[in-house]
């Protein structure tokens, strides 16, 4: 789990930045899956943000399933 701000939900460091190198060791560490929050990112849209990590880890060769998370849609549902 990684998140698209500066830091996770959990208070971990996040990948708001670093999309390449992070890319870069999940998939040298064989990882499938990515669930990717939505937590502390300074206002940035979510168009600005999920791109570089998508295309991160496009770049990496690995197939690895991009699991953004939606929570920047919720005022769709209003």
């Amino acid at each position: 789990m990684s998140d698209a701000g500066t830091i996770t939900c959990e208070g971990r460091s996040g990948s708001l930045g670093y999309e390449t190198i992070d890319a870069k060791t999940y998939a040298s560490w064989n990882v499938d899956y990515l669930k990717y929050d939505n937590c502390h990112d300074n206002g940035t849209k979510p168009e600005v943000r999920y791109p570089p990590m998508r295309d991160a880890l496009n770049a990496t060769g690995r197939p690895i399933f991009f699991s953004m998370c939606g929570m920047f849609n919720m005022h769709l549902l209003r």
